[in-house]
């Protein structure tokens, strides 16, 4: 390959997000074919509120649903089933969330095979494929050696990702994100992480800030 074609193929190409800047015909389309879901989506929103056992076969059933109609089915489903679901909300393919009290906001792009424990969502927020948002970091207890650990119990915590935040393929998310973070690719968020903080690694790091005349602060 030729240096200058090595450039070309090298080279970032920017794009739009247009889930963001949808026109006013494709607002009132997708409105039209959400509508016509809800013979399948709220019957299952309401008897997915009987138990989370119940909520959870209904999020499996609707993960698999593909592209343009699971998206739509996924909405619908999710803003009556959900503690709260806000506007423009899009949950991709593969993605299961194990709750119903959960929250998100307005213009939410969720990637796909995301996995949703007690996690709730602010608005503007990013999330790639594969990420995990998990109830804290202490699932189970090890410290006796006596009985095994999956006798010991252990502790939940609900967790916070706010507005404008957005998270890399792959992150695992155990603390909450304040305003304005990125966590990079294939990190493992294990503490709160601070507004407007880039985080990345294992266990995630602050790396640099994103507010103005910020120093970097690497670990």
């Amino acid at each position: 390959m030729r240096h200058e074609e090595k450039i070309t193929a090298d080279r970032y190409t920017e794009i739009d997000y247009h889930q963001f800047t949808q026109s006013a015909a494709t607002k009132t389309v997708i409105a039209v074919l959400g509508v016509l879901t809800w013979p399948l989506t709220i019957p299952l929103a309401l008897v997915s509120r009987l138990s989370d056992f119940i909520f959870l076969f209904c999020s499996q059933l609707l993960a698999m649903a593909p592209y343009v109609v699971g998206t739509i089915m996924r909405y619908e489903f999710y803003r009556f089933a959900l503690r709260k679901c806000g506007k423009n909300v899009m949950i991709g393919f593969g993605t299961v969330f194990l709750y119903r009290d959960i929250e998100i906001g307005d213009n939410v792009l969720i990637g796909m095979y995301n996995t949703v424990h007690h996690c709730d969502f602010g608005s503007y927020v990013l999330t790639a494929e594969g990420c995990r948002f998990l109830s804290g970091s202490r699932y189970h207890r090890f410290e006796s050696t006596d009985k095994p650990m999956a006798l010991q119990g252990g502790s939940l915590r609900r967790i916070v990702v706010a507005d404008d935040v957005w998270v890399g393929a792959n992150a695992v998310v155990m603390g909450s994100l304040a305003e304005g973070v990125v966590v990079g690719a294939g990190s493992v968020v294990t503490e709160d992480v601070e507004d407007y903080a880039i985080v990345g690694g294992v266990p995630a790091r602050t790396l640099k800030s994103r507010k103005p005349d910020a120093g970097e602060t690497r670990a």
